[in-house]
Order: C-alpha cells, then structure tokens, then sequence
C-alpha cells in the first residue's frame, strides 16, 4: 500500500520580530516502498540545510508569474556570443554585462526582423543581426539615420530622464566611426573593433518635442557595422543638479511654473521644451493684468495664471502640456484660487489619458466644481476597465466631494499611479506594460490633499482602457487647467499658481507643496 505524505514548507523571515511564518506551499508525495520514502526524507533534510542561507533558498523558490519581470530582448536565453562569425566579446571603452532586470524600451532589440525599425541605405535587421550601412553623419540630414527606432519612449516627451543604452557591435568594413544618438544629438561616435564587443552607455533623455528617436549610423559613407542584442532602460532622473547638461530643477521635479514670466508659448505655436504651458484655448493673463481681480500669487507677492470667460471661447479657456505624464508614480502640487465661480458641474483640471485616434476620453484624474462643492473624478471601478465610456471625462467614476470658500486659495498634492488594479483579469497588456516599465494589471494607488489634509487614499484600480470610440489609451497623460463653461453660460475666474510636477518614485508632499 503507498503511503501519502503531505509537507508543508514555511518560510521564516529572517528579521526576528517578525514572528509568522509564511505558507509558501503544501505538497502530496505518493512512494510505494520504505525505500523511496528514505530518499525523499534525506532530500528534505539536504533542502532544510541550504534555508539557513536566505540567498541561496530564494533561488529555489519559483516566482509568481505575475510578479516576474517583463521579458525583455534577451528574453531566449542567448549569451551575445558570436556563434557563427567567429568573434569574440572582449573589452571595450566601456564593457558590461548584460542588464538582466530592467524593462526594454526597444520592442525589438533583437533584431529578429526589422518590425519596429526603419531602414535605409541598405541597412537590414535580420536573424538577430542589425546590419548597418552608414551614409554620414546622422547629425546632418535624416537620410543618414541607417537604422531608426522611432519614439523610443514617448511616455518621457517634455521630461528628463537618464537613460542607459546596452549593445553588443563590430566593424565590418570601412574605418569611419560608429555613431548612435537620439535624433540628430550623437551621444556614442567610436571606432570599434572587428570584433563583438558589449557596451554600456548612459546619456540624458532630452525630451525633444520633435521625438525621442534612437538614431544609428556613421560619419564614413559605406561603412557596415553589425549589432546585436540592444537594450535601452530608463534608470530614473537625469543626472543631479551641477552637471554641465542638468536643468536648474531638482532632480526628479521634471515641471515647475510658478507664472513670474509668461511660461507658454503663443496661441497656436510649440512652446519650448520644459516647463511651459500649450495654450489650447484663448490666450492666458496673470494677476498683474489691469483687469485681474485677484494682484497677487499664492504667497500674497509675485504673479498666479488667470484663466476665465474674459477671452470670449465659446468653450473653455485652458492651457495643458501634451506627454508631461505617464501611468507611471508621480506627484503634482499646485494652488487654486475661485474669483468667481462657473455653472454647475464644470471642469476646472483634468489629467487627460491619450489615444492617438481620439480625444473623447475618461480622464486619469478631473477636478469639477457644483453646487457650492469641488469635486475629484477617480477611475476606481475594476468592472469599468473594459467598458467603453459613455459620457467623456466623468464616464464610471467615483466622486469624491470637499467643501471650499470663494477668495480663498487651495492647495492641491496628488500621488498617483495608473494602473486596472490586481483584480483586473482582462487581456494582456505586454505592449503598455514595456513602454510603462510596469504591468498595468497590477495595482494602482491614488492619495490626493486638499489644505493638508488627505480626502483620498486608495490602491487598486485607478484608469480604464478604453476611449469612447474603442481605441486603446497609451499610458501617456496630458495635465490641463482652466475652467470649461462648454456650452452653458460663459462664467468663471479662476487662478493657478505653482503647479509642479515631480515623476518617478522617491517624491514626497514636501517636494510639489504648493505652500513653500
């Protein structure tokens, strides 16, 4: 007769406070003989020994699926080495090993075909190798960009962020230079070798307006370079405060306005590249406009945004900033001020989701005002994911009501982290899950502030997936502010001050408080 064991395997956190133990499995075993019941007693035994070093036993113990981390390039299990050239990986300038956890910006780095690439002058991806035909240098034309990634990481247009950029590259012919960089800024010119070499580059995302395309080529005019294994990671903020290519801004604010000077650009025209506002809707005034009501910013000194009916748009007037956000962690601190309040259940700021083919959207996150009340729009609905939205900004959210004086300011802090919460079962979201770094069925979590005191604190589902017309969102977030009357009676005066952005983790309240 067999006999039937069943073992159940604790693991024991290592900190000894921590006093219960974690059930990480209960597993039958069916043996026939004494025998086999011995082999499997001495196979505990040996199991036992190697739990004493954490390390060791955590390499054992099988991850969850859903916690693994997104198959990135190097997903096959290949080395980089050179199995049918004949050469090898030896040291370069700056030789490394390949990153083994972060998330890959480049949906083919591989190079198993040319999907995702656009190729010139002759330049192939196939087979695991990029063949590039060099044609200049690609700082001069566009017809010298050999190999393009477009748009690389759009979710960073308007930030700045640090990027590292791994690959493994030889010379084929040719003694001109090698040339990667981001658009028409090379960041990697070098001579390399005949041989594969691994190289490891960091550089500074610049956010250009224009596209964060990933450019390779070279200076001679016929040189053949071949690459292998491309992986580019975003690694945080850009380099701190004091290096030579760094913003004035801390390190990880990536958008501050304080309006002391006209922070937008024209009505109609690109404004530059960093924290300026894109006006949408009528062009802005400030406080020490001769007509403002309100003379001073937050602080009683110095200039706050005025937005209102006074343009005369039948619709709005509002000024946002296009990609300034992602689903990813961020923070965002500003002031508002209510001069004079509009009709009933009109928007005043919103954080738009994107969808290249539409603008009717449910928003991330709105800011509405009715009936003597402001009112916060939160997707936290798990059932509303997948269902198309019915009615724009508000369609299936909650609404999350807080009390204000007219001629008072307000100070709002928002954390947020868009995600369909870990509960959501829908389809696989691979695509958004690498340009974001995350899965986005994991959880999300929403904290907002209004005058320091915390009115929202929730985890779990905080955005939906569709537009109204079916169309997927991006994970990329427009913020906008202003007030909207649509088509009700033209009313409203509204002032902003020291709306300030910071992306990534690490932030804090203190770092986007308005009042400081």
């Amino acid at each position: 007769m067999s006999l039937i064991i069943e073992i159940k395997i604790f693991l024991h956190n290592s900190n000894s406070m921590v006093k219960e133990p974690k059930l990480l499995n209960i597993m039958k075993f069916y043996t026939p003989s004494p025998l086999a019941l011995l082999c499997f007693i001495c196979s505990i035994l040996i199991f036992n020994s190697c739990n004493k070093d954490s390390d060791l036993f955590n390499e054992y113990v099988l991850l969850d699926e859903e916690t693994d981390p997104i198959e990135n390039a190097d997903s096959d299990g290949t080395d980089g080495s050179d199995e049918e050239g004949g050469g090898t990986e030896e040291g370069g300038s700056e030789p490394t090993d390949r990153p083994s956890n972060g998330v890959n910006l480049l949906l083919n780095g591989t190079f198993e075909n040319s999907d995702e690439w656009e190729l010139l002058n002759g330049s192939t991806a196939t087979g695991g190798v990029l063949t590039v035909i060099a044609n200049g240098s690609i700082g001069s034309d566009f017809p010298n960009w050999s190999a393009e990634y477009p748009n690389i990481s759009p979710q960073t247009l308007y930030q700045t962020r640090r990027y590292k950029l791994t690959f493994t590259a030889r010379q084929v012919s040719g003694n001109g230079v090698l040339q990667i960089g981001q658009r028409f800024a090379p960041f990697f010119e070098e001579q390399i070798t005949g041989d594969f070499v691994t190289y490891e580059i960091e550089y500074n995302g610049e956010g250009n307006p224009a596209g964060n395309d990933l450019v390779i080529g070279g200076r001679g005019v016929e040189d053949v370079f071949e690459i292998k294994n491309a992986i580019l990671e975003d690694i945080g903020a850009r380099a701190s405060v004091g290096d030579e290519s760094s913003t004035d801004l801390p390190s990880e604010i990536t958008f501050y306005t304080d309006f002391e000077t006209d922070q937008w650009g024209a009505n109609g025209e690109n404004p530059p590249a960093g924290s300026f506002w894109e006006v949408d809707h009528g062009l802005p005034r400030t406080t020490d406009h001769p007509d403002s009501p309100l003379k001073a910013g937050r602080n009683g000194t110095g200039r706050a945004l005025w937005l209102g009916a006074y343009n005369g748009d039948a619709t709005r007037n509002e000024v946002g900033r296009d990609n300034a956000l992602s689903w990813n962690e961020h923070w965002i601190g500003f002031s508002l001020y209510i001069d004079n309040p509009m009709a009933q259940d009109r928007i005043m700021m919103q954080n738009a989701n994107l969808n290249p083919s539409s603008s009717s959207r449910v928003n991330a996150l709105a800011l509405r005002q009715s009936s003597g009340q402001l009112i916060f729009s939160i997707c936290t609905d798990v059932n509303s994911v997948d269902t198309l939205p019915t009615n724009g900004a508000g369609s299936n959210t909650e609404s999350v009501y807080f009390d204000y004086n007219d001629d008072e300011w307000i100070d709002i802090v928002i954390h947020y982290k868009g995600a369909f919460g870990a509960d959501y079962r829908g389809p696989d979201t691979s695509e958004l899950a690498r340009n974001l770094g995350f899965d986005p069925r994991s959880d999300g979590f929403i904290e907002i502030w209004v005058n320091d005191e915390k009115i929202v604190d929730h985890v779990g589902t905080t955005t939906f997936r569709y537009v109204r017309q079916g169309g997927e969102y991006t994970g990329l977030i427009t913020p906008k502010i202003g007030p909207y009357w649509a088509d009700r009676e033209e009313i409203g005066d509204i002032y902003y001050d020291n709306y300030t952005i910071w992306t990534g983790p690490g932030g804090t309240y203190q770092a986007v408080d308005p009042n400081k």
